[in-house]
């Protein structure tokens, strides 16, 4: 379930390679991935985390014989430095929009900002997520 609060610096920071969090703490700024196919989302408050999505989306579920997938998983990692320097994962399942590439990409900066802004408020994330769009909680925790 996303928070809302008030706390904390916002979200200053989006879209960058050179992590303007790891900066600030002393650690090597340049932000690496598993997959350099897509654009790079990423966040940050600038001071105590960052967070960016690691790899390219994948079929969920991605079992063959179940057919087309409706959805997709997304990694995310991220840092906080009340985790003492660990990098984090984070799984969030969007609807897959067959007909629209440009779509996923906005679902995935929608899922970057409210996982963002619940890192910026409780300083972790859950495992796994799934987004609903028409929810007014935009991500809820599953499990």
């Amino acid at each position: 379930m996303i928070s809302n609060c008030s706390e904390g610096p916002a979200i200053a920071y989006r879209n960058f390679n050179l992590c303007p969090h790891c900066r600030q703490n002393g650690y090597p700024a340049l932000l690496t991935r598993l997959s350099e196919t897509l654009p790079m989302i990423s966040r940050s408050d600038g001071e105590s985390f960052h967070l960016l999505l690691a790899d390219r989306p994948l079929p969920y579920p991605i079992e063959c014989r179940l057919g087309p997938a409706n959805q997709v998983s997304a990694c995310f990692w991220y840092s906080h430095i009340s985790g003492s320097r660990k990098t984090r994962s984070t799984i969030v399942i969007l609807p897959y929009p067959h007909v629209n590439r440009p779509s996923l990409f906005r679902l995935l900066e929608t899922a970057a900002d409210l996982l963002a802004e619940e890192l910026r408020c409780r300083g972790n994330l859950d495992t796994f997520y799934e987004f609903v769009p028409s929810c007014v909680r935009a991500m809820e925790a599953v499990g």
